[in-house]
């Protein structure tokens, strides 16, 4: 309850970009577009759901108490993209997603941020920090692999992009033994 309480306040600074909670003034209609936006969603499981700025609120609201994160990824204070981490206490693991938005892809400030959490929760005391992606998202493979996280499975064929099956590909990082 007491590392709830102090994420809250959470802000981590990468190198190029601010990790900081997501709240419901952050839903502009500039951000609802951009889940509403099929390129940019297309390797996404958003681009089969319609959002609205009421869809946005309650997915923040859902984060809650929960011990799970929901973040904006800001670069000079300009709202860039999201991340999402779900956590099981019991297990000891995390699980990270992320989004960037319209024009910040090729940046840097996916892996920037993705390298911010990862550090962040293996310094924090995770056991296992996970992330997946299709292989046909290269730059999402490539930010995985650029952070130092090792192939942990794959789900052959599991998804549909463009009516062609595209397997899902698993990475993770471990907290360092003593």
């Amino acid at each position: 309850m007491q590392e709830q309480e102090e994420e809250r306040g959470l802000l981590l600074q990468g190198q190029h970009v601010t990790l900081e909670p997501f709240t419901a003034d952050s839903i502009t209609p500039d951000y609802v577009d951009w889940l509403n936006d099929h390129e940019l969603m297309k390797f996404s499981n958003q681009r089969f759901r319609r959002h609205s700025a009421d869809s946005c609120r309650a997915y923040v609201a859902s984060f809650a108490g929960s011990g799970n994160l929901f973040l904006a990824i800001r670069h000079q204070g300009r709202l860039v993209g999201t991340m999402s981490v779900y956590r099981s206490a019991v297990h000891g693991t995390a699980d990270i997603g992320l989004m960037i938005g319209r024009g910040g892809g090729g940046r840097g400030w996916g892996r920037d941020a993705w390298a911010t959490m990862l550090a962040y929760l293996l310094a924090r005391g995770t056991r296992k920090v996970t992330g997946g992606t299709l292989r046909c998202n290269s730059a999402m493979v490539r930010i995985m692999q650029a952070c130092g996280m090792q192939a942990d499975g794959v789900r052959a064929a599991q998804e549909l992009v463009d009516g062609q099956p595209q397997d899902v590909l698993y990475f993770a990082s471990f907290q360092a033994a003593c």
